[in-house]
């Protein structure tokens, strides 16, 4: 485990004055892997359906019978990065969260891609200390799985998200080797996948046997008749 974490003690024994990387969203945890991704703990859920973040976070959103997810664009993510704590007391409601998906394209600047994959797995931590069901979240980069992948649990529910991936060749066939990149590395039991499954891009996994399920992109009963498991 690093000595020079944000916000962890350093050789002199001191603090940073200001937690501007928030620290505090990993208090008490262990950390693995060359980027000390902080551990999770593996859970086993499905989903009955799926709400994005920004709606649920709607005052006028009254159904917590289902899992929030942030398969969303990077902005409507931040002001959960910004402060967790405000939308707790709601997200405490739901049935379980999905972890954030913090962009960490193949074109990104690497420290970029390790910056946003750190806030994804902080955040998820962070929940479920607060004591919220977490459904770990994958982002992966398939030359490094060791590192994005640290900390994630192995023979658990994750989440996988298909949203604006698979339109470009370039962009499908990078997030098909992250993919299985992940599946292999993971051995998940149960894979919750949200988004298009166009151009096959599911098909590795399912041929794996793994219980899995998809889910629309819209629509409060969202998941798909054809999903098995």
């Amino acid at each position: 485990m690093s000595s020079n974490l944000p916000g962890k003690s350093t050789s002199s024994g001191k603090r940073h004055s200001r937690d501007v990387f928030h620290s505090y969203l990993v208090n008490g945890a262990d950390f693995l892997g060359p980027l000390d991704m902080p551990v999770l703990k593996p859970t086993l859920s499905w989903p009955r359906k799926l709400v994005a973040f920004s709606d649920a976070m709607n005052k006028a959103w009254d159904d917590f019978d289902c899992t929030v997810h942030f398969f969303e664009d990077d902005f409507r993510i931040e002001p959960f990065w910004s402060n967790p704590r405000k939308y707790l007391p709601k997200l405490s409601k739901f049935d379980s969260v999905i972890g954030p998906d913090y962009s960490v394209c193949y074109d990104f600047p690497i420290p970029l891609k390790e910056w946003n994959a750190y806030r994804n797995q902080a955040l998820s931590y962070w929940l479920q200390r607060s004591g919220v069901r977490v459904i770990p979240n994958v982002r992966c980069d398939p030359d490094k799985p060791d590192a994005y992948l640290a900390g994630i649990p192995k023979h658990s529910t994750i989440a996988i998200g298909a949203r604006a991936c698979i339109k470009r060749r370039r962009d499908r066939d990078s997030f098909v080797k992250s993919v299985d990149a992940a599946v292999l590395y993971l051995e998940p039991n149960n894979v919750v996948w949200y988004g298009s499954e166009a151009y096959g891009v599911a098909d590795h996994v399912r041929s794996l046997g793994v219980d899995f399920r998809s889910y629309l992109s819209k629509g409060r009963g969202n998941l798909r008749e054809h999903s098995n498991g």
